[in-house]
């Protein structure tokens, strides 16, 4: 049998209403009404809900294909086991980093429980692609280019196949 990959990217960062100019991302912390979830590195504040949010350009459609055209599939091939009697197996490595009010991506970060259980050539492979990102348009808060908080899970999917 010959073992393909199929890799599905979710996508948790744009979600109901991509394209929506003037949505707002609402903050799990109900008790900052601003959306402030702290500072950076650099001194920035950083938000969870913002009046624009950070957009890779190209928007989802530019996003997941710079995700499907630089994502080394073929890792998943090697390091994905399909359990005996499955036709395929998956591993997803959830990740969150920041735009920098100047569209830069950093602080790369792996969930915990992707590092326990998602073989850590795949989560490493997840964080190099989203480190090696182009530079975003950033989110904008009250007029101002701010910091933004965004989420990524990227699927990795094995499946067996007939010859």
């Amino acid at each position: 049998m010959k073992r393909t990959i199929l890799i599905t990217i979710v996508i948790l960062v744009w979600t109901n209403g991509l394209n929506a100019q003037r949505k707002t991302i609402v903050s799990k912390d109900t008790t900052l009404s601003d959306g402030f979830i702290g500072m950076s590195p650099t001194g920035d504040s950083i938000f969870r809900r913002v009046h624009f949010e950070a957009e890779f350009p190209g928007g989802a459609a530019g996003w997941k294909s710079y995700l499907e055209q630089n994502l080394d599939a073929s890792l998943g091939d090697r390091y994905i086991k399909i359990p005996i009697g499955r036709l395929y197996a998956k591993a997803t490595v959830a990740l969150n980093f920041q735009v920098s009010k100047e569209g830069d991506v950093f602080d790369v970060k792996a969930d915990s429980l992707s590092i326990a259980t998602v073989h850590k050539k795949l989560v490493a492979e997840a964080i190099r692609i989203i480190k090696e990102s182009p530079r975003w348009s950033p989110a904008w808060q009250n007029g101002h280019r701010v910091a933004y908080r965004a989420k990524q899970s990227i699927s990795f999917v094995s499946r067996n196949t007939l010859d």
